[in-house]
């Protein structure tokens, strides 16, 4: 059983009446379609005759499409337009991209505030940015161009084919602006209520391990499982929060984090590192930029640091 039963089985009458009735001329579609006048005429009285139906009234000068013809043209108009849409799509070439996967708090602090930048610097291709949480998994997965992750271990990237360090951290309490006084220190700023973005509070234990203390007290701890939450609950004031002050570098910069005088400043157990997967010219440059752009951060970091007294690692 035919499925279209009432279709004529040639469609090239449909298209040369669509060509006609689009162009209101037999002249105009036959030019169009590279056949002649005549041709035109007789592939449109076969497709009436075909349907058992009239579609166009021929003037002396002009043309009008009856009822039937015009109520067939919009159908054709549609679905033509539908699939030369369709078919078009194919024939694009699919635009260059490059992917890259990071760290969740390095693509949202590091990465987004770059996609500017980075689309000025590669304006030829689409840029691809995949947020990820665990290194290993990451590495055996080959969905990405650039893979830059964050890990405790870092013995065990170092010299590795393909890897490269990108940073390390620079780690101090902060709190929001918003809540610090003129006489808020570091002692004070330590009796505010703790946000962690571990379970295990190994970023704070790391720091208060290293300094000292003020007189002991109780301290509320909120944990979030994650560096993003936390640093979210510190902007809006819900205590203080030890961080990498890189991923806060121009919040620190425009005053809404602020780190006391004086404090101390040390490295994490965590450190930056980068996964090259696709070697290319524009991925080389991609790893110098990021490079760059880090070592332009630590000198911003720098300078923030002889300004408020901070000192250690930087």
């Amino acid at each position: 059983m035919t499925p279209y039963p009432n279709l004529p089985y040639s469609h090239n009458g449909l298209k040369t009446f669509e060509s006609v009735a689009r162009l209101m001329s037999f002249t105009s579609a036959a030019n169009e379609l590279n056949v002649t006048q005549s041709a035109v005429s007789r592939q449109v009285k076969q497709l009436e005759d075909d349907l058992s139906a009239s579609l166009i009234i021929r003037k002396h000068r002009a043309i009008e499409l009856t009822l039937q013809g015009l109520e067939l043209y919009h159908a054709l108009q549609g679905n033509y337009s539908t699939l030369e849409s369709i078919i078009s799509s194919w024939q694009e070439p699919k635009q260059k991209r490059i992917v890259i996967k990071a760290t969740l708090s390095f693509a949202t602090r590091v990465l987004i505030p770059k996609v500017r930048e980075l689309n000025e610097r590669y304006p030829d291709y689409e840029i691809v940015i995949i947020p990820s949480l665990e290194e290993d998994e990451c590495l055996d997965k080959p969905d990405y161009d650039l893979l830059i992750f964050h890990t405790r271990l870092k013995d065990h990237y170092d010299n590795k084919e393909n890897m490269f360090l990108l940073r390390e951290e620079f780690m101090a309490p902060v709190c929001a602006a918003s809540i610090a006084t003129e006489h808020t220190n570091i002692d004070s700023i330590l009796t505010m209520p703790r946000l962690h973005p571990t379970l295990d509070h190994h970023d704070w234990k790391m720091w208060l391990a290293d300094v000292a203390m003020p007189p002991y007290q109780q301290i509320r701890n909120t944990s979030f499982l994650s560096l993003d939450l936390a640093l979210s609950a510190c902007l809006s004031g819900q205590g203080v929060t030890v961080t990498d002050l890189l991923l806060i570098l121009q919040e620190l910069e425009r005053g809404f984090f602020y780190c006391p005088e004086n404090v101390k400043i040390q490295h994490s157990a965590w450190t930056y590192y980068g996964h090259q997967r696709t070697h290319s010219a524009v991925i080389d440059d991609l790893i110098k930029w990021l490079k760059l752009s880090s070592e332009n951060e630590i000198t911003l970091l720098k300078k923030l640091a002889k300004k408020h007294h901070w000192y250690g690692v930087i």
